[in-house]
């Protein structure tokens, strides 16, 4: 007879049971802390982009200076449940010391209760997932594939019909159903304004297919399916091959990804492959330091005249600094996702920046200093907080299309 423990019931009792042997850790630490330092760091693992992201810009931020550790130390990470992505949960443990849940959640709570707790806890990274410093395009990335795994991600290629020598974009559109499967007990409605309709993407999928790459439509919970008549544009997300181990290996060997900010973006930006952002938001948050990157963010329309904002207005209403939809809704603004033909043409125009066909005009450079001038105002103090030097690029297309919306 088999018998169904529910698992947070599970997690109470080793977390009960491991109580005596965390409460004297907590204690040892402290003993020979004037010696030795150890400290406790909690990874963000139930989002992938956090797990990814932050986790490794942690680590850029100690090789670079930025933050240190004292010489006598060690750290100690644990990844409380759920993990977002098991593969790179073992992934980390090449670089990262990293023990399990049912001890270190009860020293982590029993340090946190007991005088000194401070001195015991791995300082944060300065902007969570944010390259303030601008760190990823001067360092290496902290985790490689080995030779198995590689073959292995060529297996993968090859059911999705694929050779290891095809080029490929991989695309990811965010929508409600990945937060509602995985935090059902959580009201993540403040998040709608981000949310995007994958039929919008069809058109410049189909468009960087007839340049002869793949296009994959990324994603592990998906709220419909993609569709298009073109061999070489997959919905990867619905497919037999997708696994946890497959989205990281096609993150990390993609030509491109495209993405609206949400979390999957961070695998391709923790192994140095450019990220094309459409439909980008919050507007303030927008990853401004790599040099490969490029992206246009969501359009805020008034919702009572129906025109849209630019972006001095965006800037007067305060909306340029908003991150909620309650916030849009209070303030009579909408977001808006962008055209298909703005998205295709921003596809286009990082594949033929890649390939080094990119045709500038002289007004380009002008338009991207404007723009770039008037989003540090609007923006205000998120300046500072979330940027550092700003290398991205804004897409060229669409400011030479809409250049009264700078002003």
């Amino acid at each position: 007879m088999k018998f169904n423990i529910d698992p947070r019931l599970s997690r109470l009792v080793r977390i009960t049971l491991s109580a005596p042997f965390a409460l004297f850790f907590v204690v040892l630490i402290r003993v020979i802390r004037p010696v030795f330092l150890v400290r406790i760091g909690v990874m963000r693992s139930d989002r992938i982009g956090h797990f990814a992201l932050e986790t490794e810009l942690w680590l850029l931020e100690q090789e670079s200076g930025v933050a240190s550790r004292p010489k006598r130390s060690v750290d100690i990470w644990f990844a409380p449940e759920p993990i977002a992505n098991r593969v790179l949960h073992k992934m980390w443990k090449q670089v990262l010391t990293i023990w399990p849940n049912w001890l270190m959640v009860s020293v982590f709570r029993i340090n946190n209760l007991i005088p000194g707790a401070f001195a015991h806890q791995i300082n944060k990274t300065t902007a969570t997932c944010l390259d303030v410093h601008n760190l990823l395009d001067v360092y290496p990335p902290r985790l490689k594939f080995t030779a198995t795994q590689i073959e292995q991600g060529h297996a993968g290629l090859a059911k999705l019909g694929m050779k290891p020598t095809d080029r490929f974009v991989c695309f990811i559109v965010r929508d409600s159903a990945y937060t509602k499967k995985a935090f059902p007990e959580k009201d993540m409605s403040y998040h709608d304004f981000r949310n995007c309709d994958v039929d919008d993407y069809v058109a410049g999928a189909e468009a960087l297919a007839d340049r002869g790459l793949f296009v994959l439509r990324m994603g592990s919970v998906v709220s419909k399916p993609l569709v298009s008549s073109n061999p070489r544009v997959i919905d990867y997300a619905n497919s037999k091959v997708r696994s946890e181990f497959m989205d990281l290996f096609l993150g990390a060997h993609c030509e491109f990804n495209v993405s609206d900010g949400l979390g999957f973006y961070a695998i391709p930006a923790m192994f140095r492959r450019p990220n094309a952002y459409v439909n980008y938001s919050p507007f303030f948050m927008y990853y401004s330091s790599r040099a490969c990157d490029l992206g246009i963010a969501k359009t805020m329309i008034d919702t009572a005249t129906g025109k849209r904002l630019n972006l001095t207005e965006m800037g007067d209403r305060g909306v340029a600094r908003f991150g909620e939809t309650s916030q849009f809704t209070s303030a009579g603004v909408s977001v808006k996702s962008n055209t298909p033909s703005e998205i295709k043409d921003l596809m286009l125009e990082m594949l033929d920046r890649i390939e080094s066909k990119w045709s500038s005009r002289p007004e380009d450079d002008e338009l991207q200093r404007k723009f770039w001038e008037k989003y540090s105002e609007i923006i205000g103090p998120d300046r500072e907080n979330f940027h550092g030097e700003i290398w991205s690029k804004y897409g060229a297309q669409f400011l030479r299309d809409n250049q009264d919306w700078i002003l």
